[in-house]
């Protein structure tokens, strides 16, 4: 008993004071470039009915969810995910707003694993979603937010692999694959093994025309190599639009001047079932896990109600983002404002001090303990202070200020040391 009482459940964990601050600095700075963007901030219940967090998401994420009964027997979940909570807020709560829909999101989210090296139980995601259309503009405002939102945070060297959800599994069901020839394919894929694509497509009697646009898109790496391939024959246009639109989509990366940025992966797909078009990877060199990612999604907001609205977006994990900041030697700025400790005998006065200083934008605490100021000045290197201000009976009289950082210490009219920390008087 007395062990599960110290201990947080697998998967989960504190955060204490230093890395707290460097999580609140990363999801501040992505809200305020979301909103830069034109994205207006939503929050969603953390627990739902399991039907509503189901929807159309696929079996594995459902079987990841936290699920339990509530009092009226009716099954909840607590969200594993933002899509369908923000796809639900469209659907029920604004129905009428003009579109597009720009929506972001700094949510906890909460999934089983097995392993949790890679993800824990409890992390948080944030994300947006653009609501309302499904031009390559749009997929491109997705790709150009995202590569922003990852420089603005402080991380360098950024990629973002690209694939299309449906092109894969339609050019399989051209070919008329059974699911173990279709799992031998991604296999391949994944593996870039161009040489056993071949060899295999070969063995299978694959057709020629279906065989040429498998290895040349296998070997596409930018978007631009993807607009020299085509299919043949009526019963291909769909297949031959996909392609296009990605022909379409590179065009908006150049203007967006990212396309360097951006890199091809035909067998990049995603777990989870609502992607339609469209998918992709954030990442950074030598961390070995994608930072987030997002895809179009346009038959998925429908299936919450009346609305058919298409959509895309994309959501990214803090803490994630923290352990690449650290794998690249990058520091989170420090704050930069001043912490000070008031010490007073007159209780009255401190009082009055720290109101000031913290009016003037100034961190400022009270010394409480009664201890002394010898014992102050200690607590305040311990604790990243900048100074120790002795006050007496009015703060028209001269204070006392000890610096931490140079050890030295100076009287000054209280006025002219809030001056010096640029507070206003």
């Amino acid at each position: 008993m007395t062990f599960t009482r110290l201990h947080t459940p697998k998967g989960t964990r504190d955060y204490l004071p230093n890395e707290a601050k460097q999580y609140r600095y990363i999801e501040n700075q992505l809200r305020k470039n979301f909103e830069l963007w034109g994205y207006s901030e939503v929050r969603s219940p953390t627990i739902e009915f399991v039907e509503t967090l189901s929807t159309g998401v696929g079996s594995e994420l459902v079987d990841s969810m936290f699920k339990f009964q509530d009092f009226d027997g009716k099954l909840l979940a607590l969200r594993a995910e933002m899509t369908a909570p923000v796809a639900r807020i469209v659907t029920t709560r604004m129905p009428s707003a003009p579109e597009p829909i720009r929506l972001f999101y700094v949510n906890n989210v909460f999934r089983y694993s097995q392993s949790y090296l890679k993800r824990e139980r409890e992390f948080c995601q944030a994300g947006v979603e653009l609501v309302g259309c499904n031009t390559p503009e749009a997929d491109g405002e997705m790709l150009a937010l995202l590569i922003s939102s990852l420089k603005e945070v402080g991380l360098r060297e950024v990629r973002v692999d690209l694939g299309y959800a449906s092109l894969l599994k339609d050019l399989m069901n051209a070919a008329v694959l059974d699911t173990q020839q279709k799992a031998s394919v991604q296999g391949l894929l994944a593996c870039r093994d161009s040489v056993g694509l071949q060899q295999f497509m070969e063995q299978n009697s694959f057709p020629s025309d279906l065989r040429d646009a498998f290895l040349e898109l296998s070997r596409c790496r930018r978007l631009d190599e993807v607009s020299s391939i085509s299919l043949s024959g009526s019963k291909y246009d769909k297949l031959n639009k996909q392609l296009d639109s990605l022909t379409e989509l590179q065009k908006t990366l150049v203007d967006y001047e990212i396309d360097d940025l951006v890199f091809f992966d035909f067998s990049l797909t995603k777990k989870i079932e609502y992607y339609t078009g469209i998918v992709f990877e954030a990442s950074v060199p030598n961390l070995g896990l994608p930072l987030g990612g997002g895809g179009r999604y346009d038959n998925f907001i429908e299936k919450f109600g009346k609305l058919k609205l298409p959509a895309t977006g994309f959501a990214l994990e803090i803490g994630k983002l923290l352990q690449a900041l650290n794998a690249q030697g990058s520091e989170i700025p420090d704050d930069t404002k001043s912490r000070v400790i008031v010490a007073s005998k007159f209780r009255d006065t401190a009082i009055e001090a720290v109101k000031v200083l913290r009016e003037g934008g100034v961190i400022a605490s009270l010394e409480i303990t009664g201890r002394s100021l010898e014992k102050t000045i200690e607590y305040a290197k311990l604790t990243e202070t900048d100074y120790v201000v002795s006050v007496v009976s009015s703060l028209k009289s001269t204070v006392t200020v000890y610096d931490i950082k140079t050890n030295a210490s100076r009287n000054v009219m209280f006025e002219t040391f809030l001056k010096e920390l640029g507070g206003r008087c």
